[in-house]
């Protein structure tokens, strides 16, 4: 019988309870940063990160676009979930407004996922917990 597929399950947390991932967030220079993100599937963006986190981590410059929260800014981002053997290069953004209202839920998370990210991998849920693991094709 072949082993059921890693993955990575999290019980949901924050005020009011939200779902979420440990993410590492990887420099050119290869430093890594392990973060945890609220999971917003609503979200059009892969990832929301603050402008700090980004100018330390991010691989290439992109476009600058809109949001109502201001200007969102892109770069490259290398996100890997080493359980999951994921490791990719990914647009993202940057907003301290973005980070600043997730961060009433729950002050440890540094930034959002959106439903980019997730469409990369599997994801579901239940009443109790938040779990991702890699696709089966």
């Amino acid at each position: 019988m072949p082993d059921p597929p890693a993955e990575q399950r999290n019980i949901y947390k924050g005020e009011p309870a939200r779902a979420w991932l440990r993410l590492q967030l990887i420099s050119v220079d290869d430093l890594v940063r392990e973060l945890e993100f609220l999971v917003d599937t609503g979200n059009p963006c892969a990832i929301i990160i603050g402008t700090e986190t980004m100018q330390a981590l991010r691989w290439r410059d992109s476009i600058t676009t809109d949001s109502n929260f201001g200007p969102l800014e892109g770069g490259w981002l290398r996100i890997a979930i080493p359980e999951l053997a994921f490791d990719e290069k990914t647009l993202g953004y940057a907003n301290d407004s973005v980070v600043n209202v997730v961060k009433r839920s729950d002050p440890g998370f540094a930034g959002l996922v959106g439903l980019p990210l997730l469409r990369m991998l599997e994801y579901g849920g239940n009443a109790g917990r938040f779990w991702i693991r890699s696709s089966a094709e």
